[in-house]
C-alpha cells in the first residue's frame, strides 16, 4: 500500500514538473517572438507609413514583432508622444527639424537612419512655371522654422529670391531675411498640412513632400523641384535612450537591407521618383 502511495506521489510530482517546465518554455517562447509588446510607429498623413509598411514592416514581422503605426494630422504630436512614451519610433521628419524640435520643445530625441524622400517642391494650379508666376505673386510656404528657411531655399535653388548671408536656420523671417526679391514675391505662411488646399487661392505653394503625396498630388507635376540638402532627408528617431534597443537596430537592419530596396526601385510605386540619401547604398 506504501509502495502504491510513494509511487503515485512520484509520479504527481513528476507531471507537475513537466507542466511547468512547459510552462517556462512557452513564456520564453513568447518572450523570444516578442509577443508581449505592441511597438507603435509614429507617421504623418502621405507616403511614410506605405513605405514602412512595405519595405520595413514585414522585415519587423518576420523577427516575431507586432507593430502598429499610428498616424499623426501635424508635425508635433509625433515628437511629444514619442518623447512620453506613447509610441516607440516615428518616420516623419529630418535632421534639422528634429534638433529645432529637440530645442525648443526640450526633448531629447534622436535619429538612427534616413529614408529616401520626397522633396519639398513648388506646385500651381495656375501656372507650368515659377518663371510665369507675375509680379507681386503670392507663394505659400509652411509656416513652421524649419520649413520656413528649407522653402526659401528652393526659391534660392532657382534663383527667384536671395537670403541674406549669415541666417539663423530656425528663426528665418520672409520679411525680412530675403536680400534680394526682383520679382517681389509675396510669402504667405501657412500650417504645412492645408498648403495642398491653398493651390486655387495662391499663385504657388511649395509643398512637403507627404503632403503633396497624401492630398493625390503627383511628385512629377511640380513646377520647381528641390534638390534635397544634407540633413533634410526624413529619418527614423527613437528616444535617446532606445537607440541601442533590439527594435530599433532591427528597423535600421531592415532599411539597409536589400528587400527595402526592392520597394524603393519599384516602378510602380511612388517611392521611385523620392530622393535617395547617402547612406541609401550602404
Amino acid at each position: 500500500m506504501k509502495k502504491n502511495i510513494i509511487a503515485a506521489l512520484a509520479l504527481i510530482v513528476a507531471l507537475s514538473v513537466m507542466v511547468m517546465g512547459c510552462g517556462g518554455s512557452e513564456g520564453e517562447k513568447k518572450s523570444d517572438a516578442k509577443q508581449d509588446k505592441v511597438y507603435k510607429v509614429g507617421v504623418c498623413a502621405g507616403p511614410y507609413g506605405p513605405m514602412f509598411r512595405e519595405g520595413i514592416l514585414p522585415a519587423l514581422e518576420k523577427k516575431g514583432y507586432k507593430v502598429e503605426l499610428v498616424e499623426f494630422s501635424d508635425y508635433v504630436q509625433p515628437n511629444t508622444s514619442l518623447a512620453e512614451g506613447e509610441i516607440d519610433a516615428s518616420l516623419f521628419q529630418n535632421q534639422v527639424f528634429l534638433e529645432n524640435s529637440n530645442k525648443n520643445l526640450g526633448l531629447d530625441l534622436k535619429w538612427v537612419a534616413e529614408v529616401p524622400t520626397a522633396p519639398i517642391n513648388i506646385y500651381s494650379n495656375k501656372y507650368k512655371s515659377v518663371d510665369e508666376i507675375p509680379d507681386g505673386g503670392v507663394i505659400a510656404i509652411p509656416n513652421d522654422n524649419t520649413n520656413i528657411h528649407r522653402s526659401l531655399k528652393v526659391l534660392e535653388q532657382g534663383h527667384y529670391i536671395k537670403l541674406r548671408d549669415g541666417l539663423d536656420t530656425t528663426q528665418v523671417n520672409p520679411q525680412t531675411d530675403i536680400a534680394e526679391n526682383p520679382k517681389h514675391f509675396q510669402i504667405k505662411e501657412v500650417n504645412a498640412e492645408l498648403l495642398p488646399s491653398m493651390l486655387d487661392s495662391v499663385d504657388a505653394a511649395i509643398i512637403n513632400g507627404n503632403y503633396a503625396v497624401g492630398a493625390g498630388l503627383n511628385l512629377a507635376d511640380a513646377i520647381f523641384f528641390e534638390k534635397i540638402p544634407d540633413r533634410y532627408y526624413n529619418t527614423i528617431t527613437v528616444r535617446k535612450e532606445d537607440v541601442d534597443a533590439p527594435f530599433t537596430k532591427d528597423i535600421v537592419a531592415a532599411i539597409h537591407s536589400d528587400e527595402f530596396r526592392k520597394v524603393i526601385e519599384d516602378k510602380s510605386k511612388q517611392f521611385y521618383a523620392f530622393a535617395r540619401p547617402a547612406s541609401y547604398s550602404d
